[in-house]
C-alpha cells in the first residue's frame, strides 16, 4: 500500500430537506490497497458512492481525487475513476474485443491495442475475448466490465456490488482479480459489499457506515484483532486427564468437554505451551483448531452496538 492518497473524503455531508443522508464522513483511500465499504441497507453507502462520482450534489465537504475537487473541476477528477455499479451493460451482438474497442474510442485519452491486449490479459479473458458477450457467463461479463473500466488507467476504481449474482467460482475469480489490479496497477480500489466473508478476503482496510456516520475505519486484522483470545478445540486422548492438567495450569480460564475435543479460550501466543504441557503429561494430541472471530461477526457487534 503506498502513501499517496488516492481519493480523500472531507467532512462530506449530504441533506435532504431536513434529513441528514450523510452525516461529515472523513477518509482516505491509498494507492495499491482495496478499501471495503459496509454497512447495513440504508446506511448511506451507495449515496456516498454516488457524491465521489459525481452523479449527485454534495452539501457539504470536498471530495478529493489526486487533489483534484470533484466539485470545482469535475471532469479533471472524474478522468482518473474507473467503475462498475453491479452488473455492467455491453452491446452482446458484439464480441468482448470489439466492446472494449468501442469503449476506447469514447475515452478522450489515446488508448493503444497494446494496452487492450494487457487488461484482457490482468482480467484472464484471453480464450473468449474474440467470443460474441451475448455468449458470456454472468463472470465473464463482470470480467470484461473489469477490463473496460481499466482501459484508460485510472488512479482509482469503483465497484458497487461487483459480485452480485455470481457463483461461488466467479465470486472468488473476481476477488482474484480485484487484488491482482490493486497491487500490479498500483490503483486504489474503492468496493462496496454485502458478501462479508469476501470481503474480509479481499480487503486491505474496512470502513463501517451506520446511519449515515463513518462508525469505524481499520486494516482487516486491527478490526477482527487476531492478537485477542480465541477458541481453541484440542482433540486429545485421554480428555480427563487433559481437561484436570488445563485446569490446573490455566486456573482462570473456561474450559469444558464437548463431544471428543476439550474447548478453551487462548491466545494464540498460548498454544505451543499449552501443547508442549500436554505431550509431557502423556496426553496425546491429535489435532489443535483454531476458531477466530470473523469480519461478519465483528460488523454485527459494532453496527449492534452503535
Amino acid at each position: 500500500m503506498g502513501n499517496k492518497a488516492v481519493v480523500e473524503l472531507i467532512n462530506v455531508k449530504k441533506q435532504i430537506g431536513k434529513s441528514t443522508i450523510i452525516d461529515d464522513i472523513s477518509l482516505k483511500v491509498f494507492q495499491g490497497e482495496v478499501f471495503g465499504f459496509l454497512g447495513p441497507n440504508g446506511a448511506g453507502k451507495t449515496t456516498t458512492i454516488r457524491m465521489m462520482v459525481g452523479l449527485i450534489g454534495i452539501t457539504e465537504g470536498e471530495v478529493l481525487i489526486n487533489g483534484i475537487s470533484i466539485k470545482k473541476n469535475y471532469e479533471k477528477a472524474i478522468s482518473n475513476v474507473g467503475g462498475i455499479i453491479e452488473n455492467p451493460e455491453m452491446y452482446k451482438f458484439l464480441s468482448g474485443y470489439d466492446n472494449l474497442v468501442h469503449y476506447a474510442r469514447m475515452v478522450p485519452k489515446k488508448i493503444t491495442k497494446d494496452r487492450i491486449n494487457k487488461v484482457v490479459h490482468l482480467v484472464g479473458l484471453e480464450k473468449s475475448i474474440n467470443n460474441k458477450v451475448g455468449r458470456y457467463s454472468l463472470g465473464m461479463r463482470q470480467r470484461l466490465g473489469l477490463a473496460q473500466a481499466l482501459l484508460h488507467s485510472p488512479s482509482l476504481l469503483i465497484l458497487d456490488e461487483p459480485t452480485n449474482g455470481l457463483d461461488p467460482a466467479g465470486i472468488r475469480e473476481i476477488r482474484t482479480y480485484i487484488r491482482k489490479v490493486a497491487h500490479e496497477e498500483n490503483m486504489a480500489v474503492f468496493v462496496s459489499s454485502h458478501l462479508l466473508s469476501e470481503m474480509q478476503l479481499m480487503c486491505d482496510r474496512i470502513g463501517i457506515i451506520q446511519n449515515g456516520k463513518l462508525v469505524r475505519v481499520e486494516t482487516i486484522g486491527d478490526i477482527i484483532d487476531i492478537s485477542k483470545e480465541a477458541t481453541i478445540r484440542f482433540h486429545v486422548d485421554p480428555l480427563d486427564k487433559a481437561l484436570h492438567f488445563l485446569q490446573s495450569f490455566y486456573e482462570k480460564t473456561d474450559m469444558e468437554i464437548v463431544d471428543d475435543y476439550i474447548k478453551i479460550s487462548l491466545k494464540q501466543e498460548q498454544i505451543p505451551q499449552c501443547n508442549k504441557g500436554l505431550v509431557e503429561n502423556d496426553i496425546r494430541v491429535y489435532g489443535i483448531t483454531s476458531t477466530q472471530a470473523t469480519l461478519e461477526e465483528k460488523f454485527l457487534e459494532i453496527t449492534e452496538e452503535k
